[in-house]
């Protein structure tokens, strides 16, 4: 099944296989795996639309201390997001039912390269490899042990992205047997990277005290829910006072805090120093105006 998963791109003889290095974060290089990933064409030209790849962790990323193949996808579109940068949107993300490492490849034969005795210097350093179709499916026979394999769950986020393509944030309820958030890891990755994965407000960098704060709620439009511009990365204490108006900001980008802060003097004393402080403006798309002005009149002034 695994196989036959991309037996349309398996038989297309246009179709290129890679070997993309990723490292599990998407830190300055932006990768979110399974969803997007970077890189330079001024040092690696080989990437098309249409071409499949295998995701390989890299030993210096690797929690196990050994590099490791987990994955695999497809070039679903490619966009010029810099002067030598580009990102790639996957399509048919294929996470791997265990993860390959290095002792369970040591018998396997690779048709791209002669790997030799060791491992050393056989995957480029910049972590881009182009391979062969038998290579490909040779990994993919590998990391399957049971023929039926089931990506569905993927294909909402994969959609989201497509949507945020053309600027298109709508997101609707998933009714289950209670109303679930389809799509919003896609929306934090995209605002906490937008803001360099630093609270836009203290400055704080510790990845697990910050939030994606949408400055129009998720309740309240799904026409931008997925909207990087209605985003702002916060740590956890600003989110919350943001959320429940204790905090606002200005047409200029400034904090305000509202006048209800009076009430409780230790919240007060935590936030006073960010009075008037300006907001750090991010990368990419910096917090629209209309949505602030929403925020100002429907949260912070009630």
């Amino acid at each position: 099944m695994h196989i036959k998963y991309y037996d349309k791109e398996l038989k297309d003889s246009d179709t290129g296989y890679l070997i993309l290095d990723t490292k599990g974060d998407p830190g300055e290089h932006g990768d979110i795996e399974f969803i997007s990933y970077d890189w330079s064409p001024s040092r690696f030209n080989k990437i098309k639309v249409g071409d499949l790849f295998l995701y390989r962790r890299p030993q210096r990323a690797s929690e196990r201390g050994k590099f490791y193949f987990f994955g695999a996808g497809k070039i679903d579109t490619i966009e010029q997001i810099g002067e030598d940068r580009l990102r790639a949107f996957i399509g048919k993300p294929l996470p791997f039912e265990k993860k390959l490492l290095p002792g369970e490849l040591e018998d396997y034969i690779w048709h791209f390269k002669q790997r030799g005795s060791t491992w050393e210097h056989f995957f480029n350093e910049y972590g881009m490899n182009q391979i062969v179709k038998d290579d490909f499916k040779g990994m993919l026979n590998l990391a399957f042990e049971t023929e039926i394999v089931d990506s569905r769950h993927f294909g909402d986020e994969i959609q989201l992205i497509h949507q945020q393509q053309k600027k298109n944030y709508f997101v609707d309820d998933h009714i289950s047997e209670q109303k679930t958030r389809i799509g919003h890891k896609v929306f934090a990755d995209k605002v906490k990277l937008n803001y360099g994965y630093k609270c836009a407000i203290t400055g704080l960098t510790t990845k697990e005290f910050l939030v994606a704060s949408h400055i129009v709620p998720w309740s309240e439009s799904k026409e931008h829910r997925l909207d990087p511009q209605n985003g702002i990365c916060l740590s956890v204490l600003l989110d919350k006072a943001f959320d429940k108006g204790y905090i606002g900001i200005s047409s200029d980008y400034r904090i305000k805090l509202a006048p209800k802060l009076s009430k409780d003097k230790v919240l007060y004393g935590l936030l006073k120093p960010y009075s008037q402080k300006k907001l750090k403006y991010p990368k990419l798309s910096p917090p629209k105006q209309s949505f602030l002005e929403w925020h100002l009149k429907e949260v912070f002034n009630k």
